[in-house]
């Protein structure tokens, strides 16, 4: 009698991860209407889709995921996104994934590193190249990790305070321009009595930079290394990806689209997945009493 109690405890204990295999299995099932492609070394794969490789009227991926692939003087694939008006370097992208290490599921942060364009490796290199606008994200579903560090430059200035830190291939005799970590401003401080040309721009790079007395210095190779977005469901597309869909547009109807396992679309969600749909409630039941997560926010 303990052996069979036993025995249907394990069961009991493992079977939520039995639900996990299986949801995982139905998951990464074939999506002929999303095909995943390469752009130099980086895979674009749903939710992220390839501009100008779907039809002219309906993509499978989210609005504002859209990737181009062009091709730089020596040929090679570049790909960029575009934030606002704003065209980004995409340095990698990683999708994430659920592992099992037991008794955890621990699952991995899915995130994008993008690198302003105009201070990419991809464009001819300059003694100075700077950022001279925000990160303009909008309503789409991305959130900054706590892996970046948020900056503040200022330029053309009379001089630069004591807590900013002076960038010397843009400064001059007469005139300064300086960076400072966000909200390191003492209080009361104001910039007026510097009379910067420009307005402050917040630029967002990896935390990787060296002691804060050399920032002025490292400023640019900090900007070249990028700086890391997660992103999270796009809250219409729940019904769909809950029925192991994916989500897609329509610009002709402005309709969202549900992609689905053998091909079918539709403009819900997948028909025939009830015992599918169980599963992926269960998971969600169990998964987070063994879950770890990344941190992410907004921009400050």
């Amino acid at each position: 009698m303990s052996d069979l109690f036993h025995s249907l405890s394990l069961s009991l204990l493992l079977l939520p991860f039995l639900f996990i295999s299986m949801a995982a299995q139905f998951n990464y099932s074939t999506y002929p209407s999303c095909p995943s492609y390469n752009c130099g070394n980086i895979n674009i794969s749903y939710p992220f889709w390839r501009i100008g490789s779907e039809t002219s009227t309906q993509f499978c991926g989210y609005p504002g995921f859209g990737i181009n692939c062009s091709k730089d003087g020596d040929q090679q694939d570049i790909p960029t996104i575009n934030l606002g008006n704003d065209s980004y370097y995409i340095q990698n992208i990683f999708y994430g994934d659920q592992i099992l290490e037991f008794p955890y599921i621990l699952y991995e942060p899915k995130t994008i590193v993008l690198v302003d364009y105009d201070v990419s490796a991809t464009v001819p290199i300059v003694d100075c190249p700077m950022v001279r606008h925000n990160i303009s994200i909008g309503t789409l579903p991305f959130l900054f990790t706590d892996q970046n560090v948020n900056l503040r430059v200022h330029f053309n200035c009379t001089g630069v305070p004591p807590f900013a830190h002076e960038i010397p291939c843009l400064s001059s005799a007469s005139s300064k321009s300086c960076v400072n970590k966000v909200n390191s401003e003492p209080a009361n401080f104001s910039w007026d009595e510097y009379s910067c040309d420009d307005d402050a721009v917040v630029a967002t790079v990896l935390d990787e930079l060296g002691p804060e007395r050399l920032l002025g210095i490292e400023f640019i190779e900090a900007l070249r290394g990028g700086f890391e977005l997660a992103w999270e469901r796009m809250g219409n597309c729940k019904k769909c990806e809950t029925s192991f869909g994916r989500c897609g547009y329509n610009s002709n109807t402005t309709e969202l689209m549900c992609f689905c396992s053998g091909g079918t679309t539709t403009l819900g969600h997948c028909e025939g997945t009830i015992f599918k749909t169980t599963i992926f409630k269960l998971n969600i039941t169990f998964a987070p009493l063994f879950s770890k997560f990344t941190t992410i926010g907004k921009l400050k």
